[in-house]
């Protein structure tokens, strides 16, 4: 089953980094380090590891209004052609595997935390995706998508989906569609400078 879950918070499209008078302000900026455990179940099993999102920098405003207005203008397919075409602001790592790059990555700053979304120019793996002539088809699914929930202390947790795709909603959001069954859940998170 594929779920499809209303990002207009996630994507934060439009949506200008705002920080109010804080008596804690969060740590913010980039280079910075993410490191968290990925928690992955479907009906056959769960599986868990361990993951690092390396951020050097966040996408800066043109790149981020690119992509944001291929997907408005030009949908999923123009979406991603933008996406790999935007400079490697980071790396996804799982469990010491070769990295993911991410191209988009963005920061929104709110209630003594913060909300960063990092978008990769493929999927990380397929949950549920195996050979049998029941499983449904990996087409379309380009991209992984994560949102990390942080505190004023640099901890939180997230979700992952590993293979997803984006479309707008019509509204101004963005819908994504996983092709897990649920998202990964991204626990134990911690950032550290770089």
């Amino acid at each position: 089953m594929r779920t499809a879950t209303i990002l207009t918070t996630v994507l934060l499209l439009g949506v200008p980094i705002v920080i109010g008078a804080q008596a804690d302000p969060p740590t913010t900026g980039a280079p910075e380090i993410f490191s968290a455990t990925a928690h992955a179940k479907n009906a056959t099993g769960a599986v868990s590891g361990l993951l690092e999102v390396r951020l050097r920098r966040y996408t800066p405003d043109f790149d981020r209004k690119t992509v944001e207005a291929a997907l408005k203008e030009g949908g999923y397919p123009k979406f991603v052609l933008a996406l790999r075409n935007a400079p490697e602001v980071g790396q996804l790592v799982l469990a010491g595997s070769e990295p993911f790059a991410i191209r988009y990555a963005r920061e929104k700053v709110e209630d003594g935390g913060r909300t960063i979304v990092v978008v990769t120019d493929r999927p990380v793996f397929f949950i549920g995706g195996g050979r049998s002539a029941g499983t449904k088809s990996r087409a379309g699914y380009e991209v992984a998508v994560l949102q990390i929930q942080l505190d004023g202390k640099g901890q939180g947790s997230g979700t992952m989906a590993a293979a997803a795709r984006v479309r707008p909603d019509g509204d101004g959001g963005v819908l994504l569609d996983d092709y897990a069954e649920e998202p990964i859940a991204l626990t134990e998170l911690t950032r550290k400078s770089s």
